[in-house]
């Protein structure tokens, strides 16, 4: 078994901080912060749609991420997730409410429409 990977950052209130680095994480640690904002982030996954006039736009952009010396909020290996502009951390708990409103949203909402949609435009000839 190897040792565990570490990671030097020159904070700008405790000087130089050592720290183990997961595994997951894929940042490189930027100089010039506070420690309480040190943070670990793993890679992004988002959903992408071809968007007519736009082209290709992600969204429910979500990552691994921790704050290890957070002063406010968890320490511990959350998932965050871009919802209308805004990063919300969830626990496993919450990432799986997550994603059971975006499938019941998928299912119940925008599968309709489709079809509503679909019947409305056949019916003009589209």
């Amino acid at each position: 078994m190897s040792a565990p990977r570490t990671v030097t950052v020159q904070t700008l209130d405790h000087g130089l901080v050592v720290l183990e680095e997961p595994s997951w994480c894929v940042v490189e640690h930027q100089a010039g912060n506070h420690r309480s904002g040190i943070r670990h982030d793993g890679v992004q996954h988002a959903a992408s749609v071809n968007v007519p006039g736009h082209g290709r736009v992600e969204f429910l952009k979500a990552n691994l991420t921790q704050f290890p010396f957070a002063e406010h909020g968890s320490r511990g290996v959350m998932v965050v997730v871009e919802i209308d502009g805004d990063h919300a951390e969830f626990d496993p708990a919450g990432l799986g409410d997550l994603a059971a409103a975006i499938t019941e949203h998928a299912l119940y909402g925008l599968l309709p429409l489709r079809r509503q949609l679909q019947v409305i435009r056949d019916g003009e000839g589209q």
